[in-house]
């Protein structure tokens, strides 16, 4: 990192001592509308590549794993982070589609996407918590 002299300060005895500004790191990758053709393949096989594999050597992948963990905690009333709840609850429900659609990533794996869908609408609680989702996301009419 290199440090630029902003101002010099004496202390008391008359010695100067300069003070730093530190300058910010760049962001190792610009806006993705400035990427070349090949690094936008690259990026586009990794979020794949993450979305559909699975640490354990099953079939389930990790993002449908980390969403039914996430459903589990909550209906075991454990503290979770309610702007990742509500993402997760809007991406499985197609609200909106994340990097990756849910019905893509449960389709590129063989794995039916009304399951996941099917245990928010059947369970009270989470059923509830959709309702207040879409209320506030979505309003209503009335």
């Amino acid at each position: 990192m290199e440090a630029h002299v902003a101002a010099w300060q004496l202390d008391i005895f008359g010695d100067a001592s300069p003070v730093l500004v530190q300058t910010h790191k760049p962001d190792p990758l610009p806006d993705p509308h400035l990427w070349s053709t090949a690094v936008r393949e690259k990026m586009i096989d990794a979020l794949i590549s993450l979305a559909s594999d699975s640490r354990r050597g099953d079939r389930m992948p990790e993002s449908l794993m980390d969403c039914a963990t996430l459903l589990s905690e909550r209906l075991r009333n454990a503290k979770i982070d309610v702007g990742d709840y509500n993402a997760t609850l809007g991406w499985i429900m197609g609200y909106w589609y994340g990097a990756l659609p849910y019905v893509y990533v449960c389709r590129v794996n063989g794995i039916d996407p009304e399951t996941m869908q099917d245990v928010i609408l059947t369970t009270p609680l989470l059923a509830q918590d959709l309702r207040a989702l879409r209320s506030r996301c979505f309003g209503t009419l009335l």
